[in-house]
């Protein structure tokens, strides 16, 4: 071994500044290939990720070869990387400025001058981040490797298959990897090539934290908003409560905020509020009518003819309340009925016959009749007003309902809608299919 080593690297003036190259005029042709071994950290704000890989090269070395009979059947040998010529590569995009290169571990040479050379390193490089669909968003980071000094005509480089190496890759907790490509560019530069091989990284999130602990409190608080449609048209707490169940979703916007990723598109569960606020503002702008129509009791004038057509009777029907015309008195003329009138005439009878000893009688019981009549009078008044009351109060619990059922079906169309632009059905099956893999 000791003599294999003073042949290689000792007598045969082996110099690893040299290309190891016997025709000068040939590029040496290094092969490629990525281990994926953690997902560290994907910083969305900075677009910055930071990943543990493994890089594999291997490329042909001419002036390292020796017969393995001579040498006691030796195939390879193990030697420091600092003792051999390496080539410069270099990974573009490259955001860690303490990052020193690859780690100067040892390479394995085989007979036939093969190197193979396993290079672990922690990498950070720039990201460019789409968060429109978070969270359930994709994203693609790439790693792209190639030499900074030699160009094609030194140094060739090329992928040792068409995707990377997953199989050590530790799981983590926010990201999914379902695949890592590998393609080879040889791009011109004033003429010269220049070959890279870039490693794309697909990642997919786990949206599950974010549903529990954004999109569903979300979700409550809009649909709680309906509750304000329930409550009597009356009640002092109406408004109240619509502008606190607002205030919330707007503080709770804030705490998102903090936690989304800055981008020049809007995240989908930021659409998601800003659409919820706005169906929140409409229902307020609803109940505050509601309340409006339900003081037209005070006028003390009947509800239209037409409302209590279209209101307290179709649509009482189409919302399962039944016909509430039906409950509603419509408001009479006050008339004496036939009984006063046949009092009065039998009065008048009585009174011809009568003496007038008796005049001062018929006198009170006239002033009784009066008095009847008026009480009477009132009393059906009251009972015309308490019926407009009545339909005024049914017209607005009837207007409710229909804001009710109206806020309910655009808040589940939001809701829908923002699920399908971002393909959630999809994306949860895929991670219920991964977890149980």
């Amino acid at each position: 071994m000791l003599r294999l080593y003073e042949d290689l690297f000792v007598k045969s003036g082996y110099n690893s500044n040299v290309r190891p190259v016997r025709d000068f005029r040939r590029p040496i042709n290094v092969t490629l290939d990525l281990a994926l071994a953690h997902i560290i950290e994907m910083d969305e704000r900075n677009q910055v990720l930071t990943a543990d890989v493994w890089l594999r090269m291997k490329w042909t070395d001419e002036f390292l070869t020796w017969n393995v009979s001579e040498y006691g059947g030796i195939e390879t040998i193990v030697t420091p990387a600092g003792s051999i010529w390496r080539p410069d590569l270099f990974l573009y995009h490259n955001v860690n400025h303490e990052f020193d290169g690859w780690l100067d571990r040892v390479v394995m040479i085989s007979s036939d001058g093969l190197v193979d050379w396993k290079a672990p390193a922690v990498t950070m490089s720039a990201c460019l981040v789409d968060v429109s669909d978070f969270p359930f968003d994709r994203q693609q980071c790439s790693l792209q490797f190639g030499s900074w000094n030699q160009d094609g005509r030194y140094v060739d480089y090329y992928s040792r298959k068409e995707v990377g190496d997953l199989a050590n890759l530790i799981r983590n907790a926010e990201w999914e990897v379902p695949k890592l490509v590998a393609k080879r560019s040889n791009l011109l530069y004033n003429g010269v090539p220049y070959p890279d091989v870039t490693f794309t990284i697909h990642m997919a999130r786990r949206p599950t934290f974010y549903v529990a602990n954004m999109l569903v409190p979300c979700a409550l608080l809009a649909f709680l908003m309906g509750a304000t449609f329930y409550l009597p048209p009356d009640c002092g707490e109406k408004i109240s409560f619509g502008v606190a169940v607002l205030l919330s979703l707007s503080v709770f916007q804030l705490l998102v905020v903090e936690a989304v990723p800055r981008s020049e598109n809007i995240p989908a569960i930021v659409r998601f509020i800003i659409a919820s606020l706005a169906l929140m503002t409409l229902s307020l702008l609803a109940s505050s009518f509601v309340i409006n129509l339900g003081d037209s009791v005070r006028d003390s004038k009947p509800v239209p003819a037409w409302a209590r057509k279209v209101f307290l009777k179709y649509a009482s029907k189409a919302l399962l309340m039944g016909d509430q015309s039906k409950h509603s008195v419509p408001t009479q003329r006050m008339e004496h009925d036939s009984n006063s009138e046949a009092f009065e005439n039998g009065m008048r009878s009585a009174s011809e016959h009568r003496s007038r000893a008796i005049k001062k009688q018929r006198e009170s019981l006239l002033q009784i009749k009066g008095t009847v009549e008026e009480i009477s009078r009132y009393i059906k008044r009251i009972d015309a007003v308490k019926n407009i009351h009545n339909d005024w109060k049914t017209l607005t619990i009837v207007v409710d309902r229909i804001f009710l059922v109206l806020y309910i079906i655009a808040c589940a169309i939001t809701l829908l809608l923002t699920l399908l632009s971002i393909g959630m059905w999809g994306q949860l099956h895929r991670e219920t299919m991964s977890g149980q893999t």
